[in-house]
């Protein structure tokens, strides 16, 4: 079925990271309107000069009134504008200005309830515009019978040379004007980019674009609080037993450890929980110590499996001494026995079995008889067994590991994997013989101050009822 667009999938924060991280392009893109507007401005301006002159009509038998002088002015003026557009006029002016084209504009105009006629000339040249007034005035006597011949013109006001364009180069304000619609333009882009990107950005996407259970949410937690501590980096994993991590934090593991204690209550025979997710780097190994942090304070006996023997990391976050671990890959080689391998340690509170360093080909180890032994064995031994496994997209360790354990659960950074990538491994999931729970959108971040999670408000009983009702 194919999935539509919805604004409840739109994240504002995920978007406005991503605005931040991309602001030197946006600068970039602006600045090149900026020069290349600049550029073409200068390129192809043309600048225009217009000189003008200022002319007293009057009939040569003046009756000295001022009305009769300006209708009769008004009569001239009408005649002299025709005859200076003419082209024999333009040909006169030509030859007396030794030009071959003239691309210029003329006008005589009548300055309103006066006998005064303002001649303009419009050029791409001072001089040419100046010039341009006096040969039309020299021309006027011998095409004058085109006119009328009692008319007098005399000079009011003569013509000047025009020292600045008319149209003033302002290219900086206009490239200015530029460069921010190609910024604006740019910014919407990777505004449109981001919200189109096929990850998951909601918790609403989780149901509405995966079309699965949302088993939790667990919001982003800072590491390192202070400007020392991220200087130091001394906090290096999130874990529910340190004294610095917010209760959010714990709400949220507790809330997906609620769900499944219900599960395992309706099913006390199943009990091996298999944690993957689509890429590195999207918190499954967190994920999965946490919860059996929080499974091992409520009493109960937890093992935990690391799996993903090809790049172990449950010894580094628990600061394990390499020296104080054995290998699971020399159980499942038959070269010693499940007491020899499994960590014990009464500070921590689970029982551990894991590897030290990575191995580069573990599949025919994972899916074998000796793997199957294991996860029988602890299955007898704890309440618990929790399996952190490689990421799905990464080898097929996990997908052979999926017939082997109860129940599994895909972990989801958001705004990090792609949504197609997602829904393979949850096909995956949903084929195999275990139960699917859901999966749990980790390292969650929403764009307003004190942000829960869907689940962080509701109590135990309340979240044990949704996931029912699920």
């Amino acid at each position: 079925m194919k999935k539509r667009f919805s604004l409840r999938n739109i994240d504002l924060y995920g978007l406005w990271k991503d605005l931040i991280r991309s602001w030197w392009l946006i600068v970039i893109v602006a600045a090149i309107g900026v020069m290349v507007t600049h550029t073409y401005i200068k390129a192809s301006f043309v600048p225009s000069y217009t000189s003008s002159a200022i002319y007293i009509v009057t009939p040569k038998q003046s009756t000295g009134y001022v009305y009769t002088n300006t209708r009769f002015a008004d009569s001239v003026i009408t005649v002299f504008q025709n005859l200076m557009n003419s082209d024999i006029m333009k040909n006169r002016v030509k030859e007396d200005l030794h030009v071959n084209e003239l691309n210029a504009v003329m006008t005589a105009q009548l300055i309103e309830e006066t006998n005064l006629m303002k001649i303009t000339v419009t050029t791409n040249d001072p001089i040419l515009s100046f010039e341009a007034i006096g040969a039309i005035m020299n021309n006027y006597s011998e095409l004058s019978q085109y006119l009328t011949d009692d008319a007098v013109f005399d000079v009011l006001e003569a013509p000047e040379v025009s020292y600045s364009p008319d149209n003033l180069l302002t290219p900086r304000k206009k490239s200015i004007k530029v460069g921010l619609i190609c910024g604006g333009i740019m910014l919407l882009l990777l505004a449109a980019m981001s919200i189109l990107r096929k990850t998951i950005k909601t918790e609403a996407a989780v149901e509405e674009r995966l079309d699965t259970i949302l088993l939790g949410t667990v919001g982003h937690e800072q590491k390192n609080r202070t400007v020392k501590a991220r200087i130091a980096q001394s906090v290096k994993v999130l874990l529910i037993t340190s004294p610095i991590i917010s209760s959010r934090f714990i709400e949220a593991i507790n809330n997906i450890r609620i769900k499944i204690e219900y599960e395992h209550e309706r099913r006390p025979e199943k009990n091996v929980i298999l944690v993957s997710s689509v890429c590195e780097n999207e918190g499954k190994s967190t994920l999965s110590v946490n919860v059996a942090l929080s499974l091992a304070k409520e009493g109960k006996k937890v093992i935990l499996i690391d799996a993903d023997m090809r790049k172990p990391a449950i010894y580094k976050m628990l600061d394990i001494p390499k020296t104080d671990v054995v290998d699971m890959i020399k159980l499942l080689q038959g070269d010693c026995g499940l007491d020899e391998v499994m960590y014990q340690n009464k500070n921590i509170g689970i029982d551990l079995i894991m590897s030290t360093k990575g191995h580069s080909s573990t599949y025919e180890l994972v899916k074998s008889g000796a793997m199957r032994d294991l996860i029988h064995k602890c299955r007898k031994l704890a309440d618990y067994v929790i399996v952190d496994t490689p990421p799905m997209s990464m080898v097929s360790d996990t997908e052979a590991l999926l017939d082997r354990v109860d129940y599994s659960m895909l972990v989801i950074r958001q705004d990090f994997s792609y949504e197609k990538d997602i829904i393979n491994c949850i096909n995956m999931m949903n084929d195999a013989n275990s139960k699917f729970l859901g999966c749990v959108l980790n390292d969650y971040k929403v764009l307003r101050i004190n942000a829960k999670s869907k689940f962080s408000d509701l109590s135990q009983e309340r979240a044990v009822e949704v996931y029912d009702n699920e």
